[in-house]
């Protein structure tokens, strides 16, 4: 069966083992959402008829789609679908309704490759969602404590709202269906990456970077907090090769000046005639630096200058005091394509790594810290005069 290889690491699954049976079961909520959003891009087929087309691909005596397809009741499938996420459901039954739901989407006309993965589903069936420990199955409690621990249930998982209220034909919650569907864009950036416009420089991009700069090209909104350095996008070629050897000392010369090359050529969206619109907060104390001296902030601040102009580009300046206050030491970048069912994407960048969250909550977070920063930022036409000010010190027009 497709998926069947993959495995997450081994720090997580002790994580997952080491897990209450009930904390271990909210989680499956990713998988759930996953079903309903599938179920949604099907067209939202009534449970009857996932009965019905499910007992027909029961009947085949080979595998659909790689799944070997079991009989759904109705009952079953609305379960799958719409049950409590404390109670992890079988493996079987999860791929027989996901198969089930793709040959449903498939006659009806529908772009199959848009659904959660088989693989992606299997993934986290496997890291979150295995059955509780049989010798953890605790006793029957009262209604009382039954009440406090969905309470404390809820207290603990807070990123996906149910997806469906029982007994109403909803669209999946946003929570749960964006955190589903953040979850596949991120995993089929990432097979796309093998063919991706920056393989060519594969040997100076880290792991952790590819997926943001496959998407880049393809985003219609791009929205960074850059806190100790201009980011990539609005470098000046100078700028760009210090800050190579600044972060790969050891590197040669030629993987600098290829870092150089692909930094520039990642700035080619900006002048493209359907850019994106870039918007950029900048901690002014990252162009307070004595690195590469004055020659390269003189050349970075007209860069600036010239770039705020642009009407596709929003720049603000971080005061030191608002940065304080920031979320995070490294840089956020907010994501966006174009088409309306993709969510946002976040990636917080590190010296050494690099995450890209997908829960809803943990993105919206990220979002709305990004909304206050800007609030307390100086807006773009007084970010402008700062950089003229700056622009026109003597440290900054020195040789």
């Amino acid at each position: 069966m497709a998926g069947d290889g993959r495995r997450t690491d081994a720090a997580t699954m002790k994580r997952i083992d080491d897990m209450p049976d009930d904390h271990r079961g909210n989680a499956y909520e990713v998988v759930t959402a996953a079903l309903a959003y599938n179920r949604f891009l099907a067209g939202k087929p009534a449970f009857n008829e996932i009965a019905r087309v499910s007992w027909k691909l029961a009947q085949r005596p080979h595998p659909v789609r790689d799944v070997r397809v079991g009989h759904l009741p109705k009952s079953t499938a609305h379960e799958l679908v719409r049950g409590k996420y404390s109670r992890v459901r079988r493996w079987d039954l999860v791929a027989s309704l996901w198969a089930t739901l793709a040959e449903i989407a498939e006659r009806a006309g529908r772009d199959v490759s848009e659904l959660i993965s088989l693989e992606e589903l299997r993934l986290h069936h496997d890291a979150v969602g295995r059955p509780p420990r049989p010798e953890a199955a605790p006793a029957a409690r009262t209604a009382d404590a039954g009440a406090a621990g969905e309470a404390a249930g809820g207290a603990r998982v807070r990123s996906a709202p149910p997806v469906a209220q029982a007994g109403h034909d909803a669209l999946p919650a946003p929570a749960g269906r964006t955190a589903a569907a953040r979850l596949w864009l991120l995993a089929d950036t990432r097979r796309r990456g093998g063919q991706a416009w920056w393989r060519p420089y594969g040997d100076v991009v880290p792991c952790y970077d590819e997926i943001r700069l496959t998407l880049e090209p393809e985003l219609s909104v791009i929205k960074i907090y850059a806190p100790d350095r201009v980011p990539e996008l609005l470098r000046t070629e100078y700028y760009a090769h210090i800050m190579a050897g600044i972060d790969f000392p050891g590197a040669s010369d030629g993987k600098r000046a290829r870092m150089v090359e692909l930094c520039r050529r990642r700035q080619e969206i900006l002048h493209r005639p359907d850019p994106p619109q870039l918007w950029v907060l900048l901690d002014e104390r990252a162009l307070r630096t004595a690195l590469g001296g004055s020659f390269m902030m003189r050349g970075q601040l007209s860069r600036l200058i010239e770039l705020a102009r642009l009407r596709h580009i929003t720049l603000q300046l971080v005061s030191a005091e608002s940065a304080e206050h920031a979320v995070t030491e490294g840089p956020i970048t907010i994501m966006q394509l174009p088409e309306r069912h993709h969510p946002y994407l976040v990636y917080i960048q590190q010296r050494a790594y690099g995450l890209y969250p997908h829960e809803s909550n943990d993105v919206d977070y990220f979002v709305h810290a990004f909304g206050e920063l800007a609030i307390s930022a100086a807006p773009p036409d007084k970010t402008v005069e700062r950089l003229r000010g700056m622009l026109e010190r003597p440290w900054a027009t020195g040789g």
